[in-house]
């Protein structure tokens, strides 16, 4: 398991959460909509805090680039 999620795997996640949202709520719909392990592993370790936006959670998220979708 990584700590790491791609941009793709984040959006696909996360795409009808309503903002603004806390930590929890990000995790648990990343969950819901059957995200892969290292998505959630990823969203669990952004710091507890209401995100605006999905940009705003982007920048908490550990991305790595390299990987593929």
């Amino acid at each position: 398991m990584s700590d790491t999620t791609t941009v793709d795997r984040l959006r696909t996640g996360l795409r009808d959460v309503r903002y603004p949202a806390e930590k929890g709520q990000l995790v648990d719909h990343a969950s819901r909509n059957n995200s892969d392990e290292d998505t959630v592993h990823a969203l669990h370790s952004i710091p507890e805090k209401l995100y605006g936006s999905f940009e705003e959670v982007l920048r908490a998220v550990p991305v790595d680039q390299s990987r593929e979708s």
